[in-house]
């Protein structure tokens, strides 16, 4: 085979390659190849000695947001890792390991180690009545306090209009809000999305950081 047909080959595979799917649903480990399992989200995931409790992180397949993060771990309570049913489809409700904290009529429950932008698909993908949660005042933050270690992130940002923070409710949460800690908002080096620092302040930071987060649901 001349070297012009050998380059056209492997040209031809490497695009190939490149144009795989972003993500793709699973429905038993079977479709995840050797080793794969495929997680109560629909999502295959990959032993990897670095994520602490499962040992395990998302494939390459589960698309940008979840791909190469561990898979969280489950706990007792309302703090327990995703869960979602394992046919991929999107439950209605709110499944377990959702239960109430406080006074709320709301369910919630706990990640770990996820960005903000992570939090928020994984909130999303455990029901259509989940989001990343928030805090719609001083008794509500302190009670999401109860379930995460601070600091964690809720479902405020303002990464579609610079300086204007929005809740995933779509509700603005404006700068005058007692719930900020002094100083803040502060959009500094791109500070787009908002964590708790404390049971009863709530702070900016950059949305690639990882920390704890709390799903919400609504029943």
């Amino acid at each position: 085979m001349r070297a012009s047909a050998i380059c056209l080959v492997v040209t031809a595979a490497m695009t190939a390659g490149c144009l795989r799917a972003t993500a793709f649903k699973c429905a038993s480990d079977g479709d995840c190849g050797a080793g794969g399992v495929c997680e109560p989200i629909g999502y295959c995931s990959v032993a990897n000695a670095s994520c602490q409790g499962t040992g395990r992180s998302y494939g390459e397949s589960a698309g940008q947001n979840l791909s190469n993060t561990c898979v969280p771990g489950s706990e007792p309570g309302p703090d327990a890792g995703v869960d979602a049913p394992t046919d991929g489809t999107m439950s209605v409700g709110c499944p377990s390991p959702y239960a109430p904290i406080g006074s709320s009529a709301h369910r919630y429950k706990k990640l770990t180690n996820v960005s903000w932008d992570q939090a928020k698909t994984m909130c999303e993908l455990t029901s259509a009545a989940a989001y990343l949660a928030v805090p719609d005042d001083a008794t509500e933050l302190a009670s999401l306090a109860t379930i995460a270690t601070t600091p964690f992130w809720v479902g405020i940002d303002d990464q579609a209009t610079p300086g204007m923070f929005v809740t995933l409710k779509g509700v603005a949460f404006p700068p005058t809000s007692p719930l900020w800690a002094p100083g803040e908002p502060n959009t500094t080096g791109g500070q787009d999305c908002v964590e708790a620092t404390s049971a009863t302040q709530l702070a900016t930071d950059k949305c690639g950081t990882r920390h704890d987060a709390v799903c919400e649901c609504e029943p």
